[in-house]
Parts: C-alpha cells; structure tokens; sequence
C-alpha cells in the first residue's frame, strides 16, 4: 500500500486581498489521490480547476482527480478578495492502493486542510455636527471636493499604515439668511481670516460611534440595560437617546460634557453612567468614542489624524477669505447701513472699504437685522451707494484638509467622523 506521506500549505493565513495559495503533497511514488477545494461560507461552492473560480454548480471540473505522485504534486490557486475560510479536501481509494498516512490523518482515505482569510474591512472618514444641518453644506459626506471616496479598505488587523486625502469644503449657503462662520481678524502679521490655533482639529475631536437600544426604561438612574454591549468601552459618551427629554448633557456646542461609561458588565448587558438620565424601553442610544485611544478600544483600529480648518472664498481660496456686502443706498454719518445680501457676516467681524471710518472699532458689526439688512456698526459711517465691503472675522466657507492615517485597520467596517462643532462656531446677527 502506498502512502500520501505530507500535505502542506505555503499560507495557512491570507489577507482579504486577492491571493495566490499553493498546496503541496507529497508520498510514496505512484501513490494516488483526488483534490476539491470548499469556500466555507456556503455548502455548495466549489473550485473550479479549469476556470480558477468558485462555481455553485458542482461538475467533474470541481475535482482534480486521480492525480499520480512522483515524490511530490504542486498546485496553486487563486482565491478571491473578501474574507472567508477554504478547505483543501484530499482523497484517497483502495482500489489505487493508496491511504493517507496516519501520521497526518486518522482517516486513511479523507484529510483537510483550511486557509483563513481575513475579513475585508473599510474605514470611511466624515464630519459631523449637532447644529443646524442646513448651515453645513457638504456634511456627513463621505468623498472629498474632488468626488473620490474618503474610504480605505483592508483586511481586519492589517498594519499596512495608509493614509486617506481629506480636502473637504463646508459651506453656510443653503438657507435664506446664511451668515457664515466666525473666525479670527486679520492682524499685522496676518492678512487673511483665520482659524485660531486653539480651534484646530485635536485628536480629542475626532470620533467612532456605536448605537444601541435600550432594554427596559430608566428614571434618574446611572444603570442602563441594552440590547448588546458589543463595541462599548469605559470612557464612551452617551450622547443620544431617542425621545428623552432628560439625557443629562451640559455645556454648549464644542464642549458639551455628555454622560460617560464607567463600568460595564458584559454578561448582564448593562452599562454604569457618571450620570443619571431618562429613557423609554427599546429606544435607540447613541455612544461615541472621542479620540484615538478609545477609537481603538471601540473598534480595533489605530487611527491618526493631521488636519487643519481654513476660511476659503468659494472657489477654496485661502487669500483674501473674507465675507461681503454690497452698500445699498448712500449712508451719511449713521451707524445702520442698509446692504444687499450678508455673505459671511457676523457680530464682532468687521467692516473694511472704501470709505469706511476704522479708528476706535467704528466699523465693528453689532448687530445684523433679521432680514438680512440693514447692518449696524459702532461708530458714524459716511459711505456710498453700491460700495463693496469686505467682512473681516467671518466668511460663508472652510476647508478641511489633511490626512487620517490608519495604522491598524479595525476588526469591522467603520466610520470615523470629526466633530466640526469644535471649530465652526456659527456668525451671529445679535
């Protein structure tokens, strides 16, 4: 009797990438075997050794049969991108005086052997705000100016560091009174609008989220019972339950201080909070994990992140980024100047153009009508009809750019979002 003495894989563990995988067996010379090849993940699915494909229709081109061998057989395979587990199944029959040796099986006619491949797992990059949608164009999107894709994908755990290009433009012009956004004056040193160094995205600004439902209702209580407890980590924040008019959130937009995790119990599926809430049963909660260092306990990945906020014009100019009006009707010695349109106009900008008076804070922005006009200003202006004013501290646009590097990609599909809330503070009229 001849014996199949080694079967041997050069990969038993594969990315989710399209991969080569050779199968090497080896035995006594003559001895004789049959070779089929399984995706796991379905109880039909067979490879196709003429067309080097998975077919659900099972034919005699499913099995490399009756292979002879003459100290050793090579065979390599391609296995398609996404992430699953294949079974190499090796046969042998009596009547070719061949068993597989019981060094390797204790099954003399049947062995297997598995290739794991990891999961195909993407990371998509957005923003995110609590405010007024309306006042930013383009949020939640997730594909940069350009139309390509803020996405990467990989295999769950990869280490392969890649960067993802982020240059995305925010814009305040979709609703009737659209004032913009507030930035830091132009100085000595600087000439344009900018964005103070203190607003600039912070790692602690960045988040992943994890939405849940509750399991039975809470009054005034820092234990909540849910559904799943899967991706939840101690130091998460509860930022969101749905139909609650008590969710124990203080502060204001950017540094709002949200109810966080302190303890979790995995087998009882409840969650200790620093505070003491309100909820319904089975309504949807919403957790965040803010910066990296959560970020990777939520989700598995090692994220970074080096980007920056500009004042742009809308054409992603970063020179001469400021708002403007357009005078509407002569103004003589008044405070109150009626304009035509408010493209990046806020209390505390101020205005610069021909005529205007500058000295003492004279064309500081007090206050802008609710309609959009007039504008009213700190000292006495004496400026002409149709006269062009550029509105310094405030602008209707900001680009955000840099890259987001993924170290370690996560153990699932995920989407990380920046908080814009920590950097675009809405112009006011009051």
């Amino acid at each position: 009797m001849k014996n199949i003495t080694g079967v041997r894989l050069n990969n038993t563990k594969i990315s989710s990438k399209v991969n080569k995988v050779t199968i090497s067996v080896s035995g006594d010379t003559g001895a004789v075997f049959s070779l089929q090849l399984k995706d796991s993940s379905s109880p039909n699915k067979f490879y196709n050794f003429i067309t080097n494909a998975f077919t659900n229709t099972f034919t005699s081109e499913n099995t490399l049969s009756n292979i002879t061998v003459n100290g050793s057989f090579d065979k390599t395979v391609v296995l398609p991108a996404g992430g699953s587990a294949y079974k190499f199944l090796l046969f042998t029959y009596p009547e070719f005086e061949t068993e597989i040796s019981n060094s390797i099986s204790s099954n003399s006619g049947f062995y297997s052997v598995e290739v794991i491949q990891a999961k195909q797992v993407g990371v998509r990059f957005s923003t995110s705000s609590d405010q007024t949608a309306a006042s930013f164009v383009g949020l939640g999107a997730f594909t940069n100016n350009d139309s390509t894709a803020m996405k990467l994908d990989d295999s769950a755990g990869a280490t392969s560091s890649r960067n993802m290009r982020i240059s995305k433009t925010l814009s305040d012009t979709s609703d009737s009174f659209a004032l913009g956004y507030k930035y830091t004056l132009p100085s000595a040193t600087n000439n344009k609008n900018s964005l103070a160094d203190s607003l600039q995205p912070k790692d602690k600004d960045f988040f992943t989220a994890v939405t849940g439902q509750t399991n039975g209702t809470g009054t005034d209580s820092t234990s909540m019972i849910l559904d799943s407890v899967d991706g939840l980590v101690i130091g998460m924040s509860l930022v969101d339950i749905a139909d609650s008019s008590d969710e124990e959130q203080s502060g204001t937009l950017g540094v709002l201080t949200y109810p966080t995790i302190t303890d979790i119990d995995t087998n009882a599926k409840t969650i200790t909070l620093s505070a003491a809430p309100d909820w319904g049963d089975d309504k949807a909660v919403v957790f965040r994990a803010y910066g990296s260092d959560l970020m990777s306990k939520s989700t598995g990945g090692l994220f970074s992140f080096d980007l920056t906020v500009t004042p742009v014009t809308s054409g992603n100019s970063k020179i001469n980024n400021f708002g403007q009006v357009v005078v509407n009707g002569d103004v003589s010695a008044s405070t109150s100047i009626a304009v035509d349109g408010v493209s990046g106009v806020s209390v505390g900008s101020k205005i610069i153009g021909s005529g205007v008076t500058t000295s003492s804070n004279a064309n500081l922005i007090t206050a802008v009508h609710g309609s959009g006009t007039p504008i009213t200003v700190t000292g006495a202006q004496t400026i002409k009809d149709n006269t062009v004013l550029r509105v310094h501290g405030s602008s209707t646009y900001a680009l955000i750019e840099g890259t987001m590097t993924v170290s370690i990609f996560p153990t699932d599909s995920v989407d990380v979002y920046y908080d814009i809330d920590r950097a675009f503070i809405l112009a006011t009229n009051s």
